[in-house]
């Protein structure tokens, strides 16, 4: 009997050892990723971390932990921790679960609207273009443009715009709109080929390339003022929008423009 007691007692015991010894193995797995290596601590994200969130609640709300990671594999902009400079910051797009966290993920929260960054007292409008009509794709977040308008012109008003976009007589003008707007976001959020100024592109320009092959069309959003986006949303429904990319040297001058009567000099 006595030594049946004894028998359990040492198997509890084995037993008990064997769990100590898996414990210590699974806790040093990490130390054993890094040896030999310099370690660095950084902040990853433990769910989902919508556009908006600022630092402080990154903080509070359990939205990042620290994890070591051996250095050498560790972007330079990674967060190791949130200080107080990060504090009037917030998370410019979406962060998925488990991703680093970086310094050019966080910018003013006072220009942002729904993750997308806007200039100070701008507005954000979309129009529709066709690939020709975005100088065939190369138009990006960052892009300077002209916006051209071809519209029906209406029977008797010189070069002005009729109501519809087909007027009397098939007579045809194109005036410069706006001079120069900024590229904010090409793309409609979460699709194929989307980009935006404040983030990584949602695809490589391989996904803009097919749709421009394909003559499809793309939403580009452009920072305006009140009166711009006025000008740019009668235009896009009155007529027929068109963009040409600027360079810091380029000048463009609103005119009367031309017509099918002086389109040939």
């Amino acid at each position: 009997m006595r030594r049946r007691i004894l028998a359990g007692l040492v198997a509890l015991g084995l037993a008990a050892v064997g769990c100590l010894a898996v414990l210590a193995y699974v806790r040093g797995a990490d130390a054993r990723a890094l040896a030999g290596r310099e370690a660095a601590w950084v902040l990853v994200t433990t769910r989902r971390v919508p556009a908006g969130t600022t630092a402080v609640a990154l903080r509070e709300q359990g939205y990042v932990e620290r994890v070591a990671m051996p250095a050498s594999t560790v972007p330079g902009d990674a967060l190791g921790e949130l200080d107080p400079r990060f504090d009037a910051l917030a998370i410019t797009g979406d962060v998925q679960a488990g991703q680093l966290l970086l310094r050019a993920m966080f910018g003013e929260p006072t220009r942002l609207s729904g993750g997308l960054a806007l200039p100070e007292g701008k507005l954000a409008v979309s129009v529709e273009m066709t690939a020709a009509a975005r100088v065939a794709g190369y138009v990006r977040p960052g892009s300077k443009v002209a916006v051209f308008d071809t519209f029906a012109v209406q029977e008797g008003k010189g070069r002005v715009p009729a109501s519809g976009r087909s007027g009397r007589g098939g007579n045809q003008a194109t005036r410069v709109l706006l001079p120069r707007l900024e590229v904010i976001a090409v793309g409609e959020r979460g699709t194929a080929g989307a980009a935006t100024s404040a983030g990584t592109p949602a695809t490589t320009a391989q996904g803009d390339q097919g749709a421009a092959r394909g003559g499809a069309t793309m939403l580009i959003t452009v920072a305006v003022t009140q009166d711009e986006a006025e000008r740019l949303v009668h235009a896009a429904h009155t007529g027929t929008l068109y963009l040409a990319l600027l360079d810091d040297t380029a000048k463009i001058e609103p005119g009367q423009g031309v017509d099918n009567n002086t389109i040939f000099p």
